[in-house]
């Protein structure tokens, strides 16, 4: 079971980063009639987001370290538990190692 749930981090993580590069992902094949709507995308990454964040709290309270499938950024970005513009600026960024302030 702990790997299923490890599993379904990553994959929590992997659809959080396609949906920040603009990539397809499932959700747009839930909601096609909403790709013209410029609001979907900000929608489409809040969904990611707190999939990811759900995905994180279902590990810890298992007691599995989700920490390894992540960078020390988006760690700290994890726990800070905000969607904001910093979070979608750097997500990708593999330059960036450290933002002090996600607030």
């Amino acid at each position: 079971m702990a790997s299923n749930i490890l599993r379904y981090v990553q994959e929590a993580k992997e659809n959080f980063d396609r949906t920040v590069d603009c990539k397809h992902t499932k959700f747009d094949d839930l909601y096609p009639f909403m790709l013209e709507d410029p609001n979907f995308f900000w929608y489409k990454r809040h969904a990611a987001w707190s999939r990811l964040l759900m995905a994180v709290e279902i590990a810890e309270r298992e007691g599995l370290e989700w920490r390894d499938l992540f960078k020390p950024l988006h760690q700290a970005m994890i726990a800070n538990k905000v969607l904001n513009r910093k979070v979608l600026d750097y997500w990708l960024e593999p330059s960036v190692t450290e933002v002090v302030e996600f607030e």
